[in-house]
């Protein structure tokens, strides 16, 4: 009879395992995918047609959530000296405004970045609620960027 025992399916040992895990199960912990590391959880979407990517660390134990948009390329001197200084007037404004970093990149990349401490334990409408919390931090900012970007498209 042991030997029975011992050849369990795939299906019935992968329930067990699963079964043995306390709820709610938190993503970035290794011992749910059989690792012995954490690693950052990494999701991406798009709001208002900007491109945003989200990651949560754990720092100290503690989740920390960070998102960052790209808001495209800065407006070049030629297509409008007017355009261009009005977003840079827009991002200089977030950046003191939001408490959110808004800069532009060395390759004239208009960039948002924010962090934001989650609570535990690292769920999914925990990450989501995180990442929703720093856009509503940036929107007024991000709306008035957005219509001086598309101004004389």
């Amino acid at each position: 009879m042991p030997a029975i025992a011992q050849s369990k399916p795939k299906e019935e040992s992968v329930i067990a395992t699963l079964g043995g895990f306390t709820l709610p199960l938190e993503l970035d912990r290794p011992e749910m995918f059989g690792r012995g590391d954490t690693r950052p959880v990494a999701f991406r979407f798009t709001y208002r047609e900007v491109p945003f990517a989200c990651t949560a660390t754990r720092e100290s134990g503690h989740p920390v959530l960070t998102l960052t948009g790209d808001f495209g390329a800065l407006p070049y001197t030629a297509e409008g000296a007017e355009r261009r200084q009005a977003v840079q007037t827009v991002v200089s404004a977030a950046r003191q405004g939001s408490g959110l970093d808004w800069h532009v990149t060395p390759e004239q990349q208009i960039v948002m970045k924010g962090e934001i401490s989650l609570t535990l334990p690292l769920t999914p409408v925990t990450m989501i609620a995180g990442a929703v919390t720093v856009v509503l931090r940036a929107r007024p900012y991000l709306e008035v960027l957005l219509d001086t970007l598309a101004q004389a498209e």
